[in-house]
């Protein structure tokens, strides 16, 4: 693949993930359709299904954010293993020797740190404090509308930031 094509598909990737947050909502729902669509890595729903809940940092708990997790399922299609029959890593080639996980494992470390720096944690809450001006209590009903309404094309950028370093990750791994 030339950089160009893989730019493309990045590019496809963050565009659409963005897009579908725009659109649809679901944080945790739209990197994780964006990235199965572009790297065709299901072929059923269950995955999206469960993603549904993680939206606002876990059903509006303001925990671990639903894009992470999302993108971070797509990861785990293209290189996870399918069941407990097959090898947790799929070959030893792919150990990284620093760290005793699977090259996958290390660029999933990776996608974490860069969402860590990017952000100022993995939490909602701790987006919300590092990058607007007051953090909002999701499970009131009225400041999560509040919040949807002047933030949520800043949360469809956030989507689509994360789909790409995903779908970078995908590109780099060794799949299943």
């Amino acid at each position: 693949m030339t950089p160009e094509e893989r730019e493309e598909i990045l590019d496809r990737v963050q565009q659409k993930a963005t897009s579908y947050q725009f659109e649809y909502r679901g944080c945790g729902q739209t990197p994780l359709a964006a990235l199965v669509e572009e790297f065709n890595l299901s072929d059923n729903s269950d995955g999206f299904k469960a993603a549904n809940f993680f939206g606002y940092g876990i059903v509006r708990e303001m925990d671990v954010c639903g894009a992470l997790l999302g993108a971070i399922m797509a990861i785990g299609m293209a290189a996870g293993r399918s069941n407990f029959d097959e090898p947790l890593y799929p070959d030893a080639k792919d150990i990284d020797p620093a760290t005793g996980l699977a090259k996958s494992a290390v660029k999933i470390r990776e996608l974490y740190q860069k969402f860590v720096d990017k952000y100022g944690g993995t939490t909602c809450r701790a987006l919300q404090e590092t990058n607007f001006e007051k953090v909002y209590e999701l499970a009131d009903p009225k400041q999560s509308n509040v919040f949807s309404e002047m933030h949520g094309e800043d949360c469809a950028e956030v989507v689509g930031q994360v789909a790409r370093w995903a779908a970078e990750v995908i590109l780099d791994i060794p799949r299943r």
